[in-house]
């Protein structure tokens, strides 16, 4: 392994040279490079990105979302009708079979959803489920999902997160079992899993829908957490496809003529989640006083990183949602300029004129945290970074033992607040701030059927969360891709690969 610095254009160009072992299309195969290990290919346990990723090329959601048109399309569900403000019944597709053969009636929608949406069920993302109160099987082809109230953004959760399992298998192995050894309907099915790698095999019986049959008839996909040796596996020819690589590496990777190096926007943001309970540190906690949270949101200079550090296309953001998620108003949201004096002046207000230290996890972008770490020491708050893969990063949030955690939250590249905004103020494990107000306010816009109503309530949490600075809004994620020009991979608006779009421009 090698490692790359401010020379890799250089190494990297001459690897090329030296050691052009590139990857055949011929027997219409492909090698893909994610970063992070998946304990689990439940779609509803492994929520990291490389669990959604792997969940959507296995499994089908009722209805997929088209990224360029923004309507609702068919997948195992052919037509959808409002009943009634709680219930949208479904006509499910006849004739598709699981990848072990099963058929798919109603009873494998009314049993995943039913079981998941339980509390015990060990769902990593409540809201995805916790709106709904039963789902009732009309027919053998035909459900109905009724809500414990109005939830406008039914559609959305359903299309974008909520993967349908084979009732029969997941009884029969259990739930353990069964996210060792998947089985969905899906353009791919898992061939093995063995270490870091896992096999995805074409499923030729697949009856396309929405996804469209897939183009490579095998995609290996390698795990390898290091971005340097994932760098040199693609330009070797090891590697066909991978992502996640630094902003200042995919300029220099561009000059390597067998590689296509390129940004992706997505709709994954960045924030600062503060512990404003005290769980961490307990009730003496400094953070558990408002100044201090708005001293740390006057000491990070947010512009700077974003401009040095993001690459692509990247933003600040103002609060805790995306621009391009509906009601998510950043005009509601009283902003923090980067004034280190005043963040002084506000922890000398608060009883620590002197600072104090905190926890602090993130992962993937060590330099952004270090940059984040260095303007809190700037003001006195020393800051113990730990750099961590994504899932155990935010597991550690969750159960209440980090002060700060500066990570990324993909709302299942859902373009509604109530998957982004929402799922930090309601009460559940990942919810450090525990503002019954602010609950009661994105639950009200979250039911609201008006969309005035709806945007109006969403602005007014917006205002309360900023003020209150339970967070520091950072930036948007803008993903870098390097692949085999062969492959010419277009990356997805939502951020989410699609391997089975995926083809060799031979083929």
């Amino acid at each position: 392994m090698f490692s790359f610095g401010k020379s890799v254009g250089a190494l990297a160009l001459a690897f090329s040279f030296t050691a052009p072992a590139f990857a055949s299309p011929q027997d219409n195969t492909a090698v893909i490079a994610l970063t992070e290990e998946m304990p689990s290919f439940d779609a509803y346990l492994s929520t990291a990105r490389e669990g959604i990723v792997a969940s959507r090329q296995i499994f089908d959601t009722l209805i997929e979302r088209d990224l360029a048109t923004g309507k609702y399309e068919a997948s195992l569900a052919t037509a959808w009708r409002r009943v009634d403000d709680r219930t949208w019944e479904f006509d499910l597709r006849e004739g598709v079979k699981f990848h072990n053969g099963d058929p798919f009636t109603a009873d494998d929608v009314v049993f995943t959803l039913s079981y998941y949406a339980r509390p015990d069920s060990g769902a990593r993302s409540a809201n995805w489920l916790d709106w709904i109160e039963r789902v009732e099987k009309v027919s053998d082809f035909k459900v109905r999902i009724i809500a414990k109230a109005p939830f406008p953004a039914a559609l959305e959760f359903v299309s974008g997160s909520l993967s349908i399992f084979p009732k029969a298998y997941f009884e029969k192995v259990g739930q353990q079992a069964f996210g060792k050894q998947p089985v969905g309907t899906g353009p791919f099915k898992l061939q093995s899993a063995r270490g870091n790698e896992y096999v995805l095999a074409r499923n030729a019986a697949y009856f396309g829908g929405a996804k469209g049959q897939a183009k490579l008839e095998r995609v290996t996909v390698r795990i390898i957490p290091d971005e340097a040796t994932r760098i040199a596996e693609v330009i070797g020819g090891n590697v066909d496809w991978t992502w996640n690589i630094s902003a200042d590496q995919v300029p220099q990777l561009q000059a390597v003529p067998t590689v296509e190096a390129q940004f992706g926007s997505t709709l994954t943001i960045a924030t600062i989640l503060l512990d404003a309970r005290g769980r961490a540190s307990g009730e003496n906690s400094p953070l558990k006083d408002v100044r201090v949270r708005q001293a740390i949101n006057h000491a990070i200079d947010r512009k700077k990183i974003v401009e040095t550090l993001l690459g692509g296309d990247g933003k600040q953001l103002a609060t805790l949602c995306h621009p391009l998620q509906f009601g998510c108003d950043e005009a509601a949201a009283p902003q923090y300029d980067y004034n280190p004096a005043k963040a002084r002046e506000l922890l000398a207000q608060a009883g620590y004129p002197k600072g104090f230290k905190v926890s602090l996890s993130s992962f993937r972008d060590r330099p952004r945290a270090e940059a984040v770490k260095a303007y809190l020491a700037a003001v006195g708050i020393d800051a113990n970074l730990e750099m961590l893969q994504s899932r155990a990063s935010f597991s550690k949030w969750r159960e209440g033992k980090l002060d700060l955690w500066y990570g990324d939250w993909g709302s299942s590249s859902m373009f509604d607040t109530s998957a982004s905004l929402s799922a930090f103020f309601n009460f559940s494990p990942q919810d450090g701030f525990h503002d019954a107000e602010i609950r009661d306010i994105v639950q009200r816009a979250d039911k609201a059927l008006d969309e005035n109503t709806r945007k109006a309530e969403y602005a007014k949490a917006i205002k309360l969360a900023a003020e209150r600075a339970y967070f520091v809004p950072m930036h948007t994620i803008v993903v870098g891709y390097a692949a085999d020009k062969r492959l010419a991979y277009r990356p997805s608006p939502d951020g989410i690969p699609r391997f089975y779009q995926i083809g060799w421009a031979s083929k």
